[in-house]
Order: structure tokens, then sequence, then C-alpha cells
């Protein structure tokens, strides 16, 4: 039956090592999927999970296709981002990484991406990150994303309407943004084009 057939195959272990084989080059490699996955389930740290996935990409592509939340967040892939340009940069020169904006706006664009991880971006890319800003009284919350510069404020990216699950989505320089972009609470989007 299949349950038998499968825990038959999860207690079979791989050939036992001689001298002549050569060092592996992925240890992980050698545990079971089971055993990936309740490691990968640990990791907390979105540059934990991109180190985790660029040393072992058949870790990061288990956790992706096993639904993991930390490895679908949106900011997975901005940890991604940062540690590759670490590690190609660090290659040639020392180099502090930071995020570029085109990753910042990214971010700020997706619908899952949340202010939570505001002290994250701050933490691993200080000169360049989001800030938001809560205006408003009471239940009329609104919560304004911007670029933060070191201490200046830059572009405003997105404006959330709290109570009812409203954002609007801009693009441009600060002072020039334009609107882009509508998503009501329902998933509606209403796409904008042109000037102002």
């Amino acid at each position: 039956n299949f349950a038998t057939d499968r825990l038959f195959a999860m207690s079979r272990s791989p050939r036992a090592r001689t001298e002549d084989d050569a060092p592996p080059t992925d240890w992980l490699g050698e545990l079971p999927p089971e055993l990936h996955l309740r490691i990968l389930e640990g990791v907390d740290d979105f540059s934990d999970c991109a180190a985790f996935s660029l040393a072992s990409p058949r870790l990061g592509l288990l956790a992706l296709r096993s639904g993991l939340a930390r490895f679908k967040d949106p900011l997975f892939a901005v940890a991604m981002r940062l540690l590759l340009i670490q590690r190609f940069a660090g290659a040639f020169v020392t180099v502090s990484a930071t995020l570029n904006e085109a990753t910042l706006r990214a971010y700020a664009a997706d619908r899952r991406a949340t202010a939570d991880h505001f002290p994250w971006l701050a933490r691993v890319s200080p000169a360049l990150c989001l800030s938001s800003e809560l205006d408003g009284p009471g239940d009329n919350r609104i919560a304004n994303w911007r670029l933060q510069r070191g201490d200046e404020s830059g572009a405003r990216l997105r404006v959330g309407l709290l109570r009812c699950g409203f954002a609007m989505f801009f693009e441009g320089e600060r002072g020039a943004e334009r609107l882009v972009r509508l998503v009501f609470r329902s998933g509606t989007v209403q796409y904008y084009e042109g000037e102002r």
C-alpha cells in the first residue's frame, strides 16, 4: 500500500560513503526532505532564508513548493537581491550593500507587503529604506509609505485607508508623484496612466 511504500522509502539510507568518494558539496542534501522542511520552518529571518536558498538551491525550491510563509513573502525576494548584491559586489570590492530604489518600490507595490517589515529593511539597508507615517483621526487613519534616505523623507509610494482596506500606489520623484493604481478590499484593481 502507499503508506507502507512511503515509510519504506523514507527509512532507506543512502549508500555508505567510501574513502574514494568525493566530499559532498551540499551536506544538507543528504538529509531526508521531511527534515529539510522542519529545519526551514525554524528559519525566521529573511536574510537567513535567502542564505539557505543560495547555499542549497534545492532547499529554497523545496521551501517555495511547500508553501512555507517566509519563502513566499515578498520580503524574501528583497533579501535574495540584497544577498546577491553583497556576494557579487563583494567578490570585486569591499562594499556596504544597500537596497536600490527599484527594489524598494517593487516591494511597496506588492499588495502583500506590510509596514511590519520596515524595521528589518532599515536594519539591512539604513541608507535607503521605507518609512510609514499614520495620519488622521481615530478610525479614519491613513498609512503613508515613503522612501527614506537616511533622515530625509522621499517620494510617496503608497497610501492606505486602514478602515476600508483601500490602497493607492504612486510612482515618480518626491513632489511629482502620480497615482498609478488603486486596489480595493475586494481585490478589484483600477489602473491610471499619464501625468498626475
